[in-house]
């Protein structure tokens, strides 16, 4: 336990200290710069160099993309039944929000720096993979809600949705180019390569700092039911299914397993409240759960690099 709490609180001691910024000198303005820094340049910068890096066939691996991806379904389904059943929740956009919360995790922020800082380079191949596919889930939940608000969803709907989801992402676009450039075995020019490597170590405590800073303690109306059952199916029954389906695929390589289970094992991701408040549905209920998911999850993944390792 002491040895990944050395890894762990160094991490959360960085969102505390933007946490206590933001509340001391760091302005509105301020906290929308450093955020814009982060999402369009250090983090972009960040995966395109780290996924150009990789051999291909780590960034396209079918078999442990698919076995991330049942875990998912698993962990939506057990979430939505368990909401109907335990908690009486049959509105569809609530329970479709139910699930994303359960399911996305903070992938970039937290996830990025984590894995660095527990296996290294040799966990990045994996740790994208899972990026990239996040980003698609988040995605697809924009459609089903998109789909459970009209009679029909046509495609020019299904477009505006990819359109903002992922063409208009720095984060998606990036991890696409990085992938092209590793299959392509493009050569990169000297002074691209010497830009990145002056601006992706930013990513990490700048994107940590910007977490603390954007965390926020308001009143809500969700029960303390349903808020422990969210947490539950997100911090530790989503790794559980992640660690079960994994070894069942045959993906029992160490730094794989762990990339996959630690990811799962995150905070709800923030790109899940975004997605609360573009439809303006369970918008502060959202927010309770990004909260106090980044706030336990200290404690829980520690558990988890502990059980792991």
């Amino acid at each position: 336990m002491l040895a990944s709490l050395q890894v762990i609180v160094p991490l959360f001691l960085l969102i505390g200290l933007g946490y206590l910024a933001r509340r001391m000198v760091l302005t509105s303005e301020g906290l929308i710069g450093l955020n814009q820094l982060v999402y369009f340049f250090a983090l972009p910068a960040m995966l395109f160099d780290a996924a150009r890096r990789q051999p291909i066939d780590k960034l396209v691996d079918l078999p442990y993309i698919g076995a991330f991806l049942l875990a998912v379904a698993l962990v939506v389904l057990v979430t939505v039944l368990g909401s109907r059943w335990l908690l009486g929740r049959r509105q569809g956009e609530e329970l479709v929000l139910h699930g994303l919360n359960a399911m996305f995790a903070n992938y970039a922020y937290m996830g990025i720096p984590l894995i660095s800082g527990v296996i290294g380079e040799a966990a990045y191949g994996p740790m994208l993979a899972i990026i990239l596919t996040g980003n698609l889930l988040i995605c697809g939940g924009q459609v089903i809600m998109e789909a459970l608000r009209s009679d029909s969803l046509g495609w020019r709907a299904i477009s505006g949705i990819l359109q903002r989801s992922l063409l208009q992402s720095p984060l998606f676009l990036s991890l696409v180019g990085g992938i092209l450039v590793a299959a392509w075995q493009l050569p990169m020019p000297s002074l691209v390569a010497g830009t990145l490597e002056l601006l992706a170590p930013a990513a990490v405590p700048v994107a940590l700092f910007c977490l603390g800073a954007s965390l926020q303690w308001r009143e809500t109306p969700i029960a303390k039911l349903e808020l422990g059952w969210l947490l539950l199916m997100k911090l530790l029954i989503h790794p559980l299914l992640t660690y079960g389906v994994m070894v069942i695929f045959g993906i029992t390589d160490p730094d794989r397993l762990l990339v996959a289970v630690l990811l799962t094992a995150l905070p709800t991701g923030a790109l899940v409240h975004v997605v609360a408040m573009r439809y303006q549905h369970y918008v502060r209920e959202t927010a309770m759960v990004v909260m106090v998911s980044t706030l336990l999850s200290m404690v829980s993944v520690s558990l988890w690099i502990d059980l792991m390792i």
